[in-house]
C-alpha cells in the first residue's frame, strides 16, 4: 500500500507541476506580448514624431541654404528634450542646439560617420556627469542642394522617462507575475486533487474487487483440486488413457489457477497493507539447500543442470516462508527459460553495502536472456515477455511482481542483468537484521 501511496503522491505532484508550469509560460507569454506590444507602439510613435520633425529640420535647410561657419540654433529651438545638429561634410557643426551643453561632444563624436541619404533612426544612450545615463532616439539624414552633398542633419529626443516608466512597468508587471504564479500553482494543485480522486476512487474499487474475487474463487477452486485428486486416487486406473490425460490437464490447470488465486490474494493484501512480515532468526544456507532440492526434479526433466555456491553459515532475520517463496520464484524463472542442457546457479555471501553488512543472493541463468527494452517491465503485475511461452509453462505475470515486493518488504533491493542468448541474472541485497 505505502508504495501505490507513493506512485498516487509522485503522480499528483508530477501533474501539479505539469499544470502550473502550463499556467505559468501562459501567463509569462502574456506579459511578454503585452511588454512587446506597449514597446512597438510607444517606439513606432516617438520615431514617427523624430521622422517628422527631421524631415521639417531638413526641409528648411534646404530653403535656407546654409553655407555659414558660426553656430546658431535650430529653427525649432531647444524644447528642453531635443538636440538638433547639422553637420557640413566636413564635420564643421552649422547647427547645434540641445538642452544639455556638455553632450554636445560626446554625442556629435558618436554620431560622426553615420551619414544615411534617408531617414534612419536609432537608439543610444549617453553618459555624463557622475557617471548617469541618459536615452536618446536619433534621427539622421543627409541633405543635398542642387544635388550636392552639402551635410548631415541629426535630430534626437531625450526618451529617458519613458524608459524609466517602460522598466517601472515591467517591474510592477513581473510582481503580479509572481502573485499570479503562486494563484497558478494553487489551481494547478485543486485541478490535479480533483482530476485525482476519479483515478483513485477507481483504482481502490479495482483493489477490492481483486480481493473480494481472489477470497471467493480460493474456496470453489480448493474443493475443486481436493475432488480432482480424491478421483484420481480411487477411480484412475479406470479411466481410459484419454480420459486418465484429461483428469491429469484438469488437475493441472486447477492448480495453476489455485497458484494465481494465492498470488492474487497475496498482492490484493499487500496493497491494502495487511499483509504481515513474521521476522525470525533461521539458518539461510539450510533452506537454500532445501530449496535446490525441491526444484531439483523438475530442472532434471529439462536435463539443466543445478549449481550452489555458498559462503558458509548464515543467520538471516527476515521472514522464511517469504524468503523462501522468493527463491521458489526465482528458481522457477529460471528453469522455465533456460533450454535443454543449460545451467543455473544459485550463490549467496555477505557483502558490505551502505556501511552495513547485507545478505547478497544471485540466481543466474544461461537462458534465452531479455531484451533491453522489456528490463523496465519484467516487475509490472501481468507482464510477459513472451506471453506465448509464458503461458505454455503455466506463468501468471505475477511472480517477479511478488518477488520485488517480498525483497522491498524487507527493505531490499532487486536488480536484474541480462544478455539476450546468453542468460539472465537477478542480484538480491537483504539486510541481515
Amino acid at each position: 500500500m505505502k508504495n501505490n501511496n507513493d506512485l498516487f503522491r509522485k503522480t499528483r505532484t508530477h501533474l501539479s507541476v505539469m499544470n502550473s508550469f502550463m499556467l505559468i509560460i501562459f501567463l509569462l507569454l502574456f506579459i511578454i506580448g503585452i511588454l512587446g506590444v506597449l514597446f512597438y507602439i510607444i517606439y513606432n510613435e516617438q520615431k514617427l514624431e523624430l521622422e517628422a520633425l527631421t524631415q521639417q529640420e531638413i526641409n528648411e535647410l534646404q530653403v535656407s541654404a546654409p553655407t555659414g561657419t558660426s553656430n546658431h540654433e535650430g529653427s525649432l529651438g531647444n524644447r528642453g528634450m531635443y538636440i538638433n545638429y547639422f553637420l557640413k561634410a566636413n564635420g564643421d557643426l552649422i547647427v547645434g542646439d540641445e538642452f544639455l551643453p556638455s553632450l554636445r561632444p560626446v554625442i556629435i563624436e558618436r554620431v560622426k560617420g553615420w551619414n544615411p541619404d534617408i531617414i534612419k533612426v536609432k537608439y543610444e544612450t549617453f553618459t555624463y556627469g557622475n557617471n548617469q545615463e541618459i536615452q536618446f532616439l536619433i534621427a539622421a539624414q543627409n541633405v543635398f542642394d542642387k544635388g550636392a552633398f552639402v551635410g548631415t542633419v541629426y535630430f534626437g529626443k531625450d526618451i529617458s522617462y519613458l524608459w524609466s516608466m517602460f522598466q517601472w512597468f515591467l517591474a510592477v508587471l513581473l510582481g503580479m507575475s509572481l502573485l499570479f504564479a503562486g494563484i497558478a500553482i494553487a489551481i494547478g494543485q485543486f485541478m490535479t486533487s480533483r482530476a485525482m480522486k476519479p483515478i483513485t476512487r477507481s483504482y481502490r474499487m479495482q483493489r477490492e474487487f481483486l480481493a473480494n474475487a481472489s477470497h471467493e474463487l480460493r474456496t470453489p477452486i480448493s474443493i475443486l483440486k481436493s475432488g480432482l485428486e480424491v478421483i484420481d486416487m480411487e477411480e484412475g486406473s479406470k479411466f481410459s488413457e484419454f480420459t486418465f490425460e484429461l483428469l491429469k490437464d484438469l488437475q493441472k490447470e486447477t492448480k495453476s489457477a489455485a497458484k494465481m488465486v494465492s498470488d492474487l490474494m497475496l498482492l490484493a493484501r499487500s496493497d491494502a497493507g495487511v499483509q504481515q512480515i513474521s521476522y525470525e532468526s533461521f539458518e539461510f544456507s539450510q533452506m537454500a539447500e532445501q530449496v535446490m532440492r525441491s526444484i531439483q526434479g523438475f530442472a532434471h526433466v529439462s536435463q539443466i543442470k543445478l549449481n550452489l555456491q555458498t559462503q558458509g553459515s548464515i543467520l538471516l532475520f527476515a521472514d522464511q516462508e517469504r524468503i523462501k517463496q522468493l527463491l521458489y520464484i526465482l528458481l522457477d524463472n529460471a528453469v522455465k527459460y533456460t533450454p535443454h542442457g543449460g545451467e543455473i546457479t544459485l550463490s549467496y555471501g555477505l557483502m558490505d553495502a551502505e556501511h552495513t553488512q547485507k545478505l547478497c543472493i544471485s540466481v543466474t541463468d544461461t537462458g534465452i536472456g531479455i531484451e533491453s527494452e522489456h528490463i523496465a517491465h519484467i516487475f509490472d503485475r501481468f507482464y510477459r515477455v513472451d506471453k506465448n511461452r509464458s503461458r505454455e509453462s503455466g506463468g501468471t505475470g505475477l511472480g517477479l511482481a511478488i518477488a520485488k515486493w517480498i525483497v522491498e518488504s524487507h527493505r531490499g533491493s532487486i536488480q536484474v542483468s541480462s544478455t539476450p542468448g546468453a542468460g539472465t541474472s537477478f542480484t538480491i541485497l537483504l539486510p541481515l537484521k
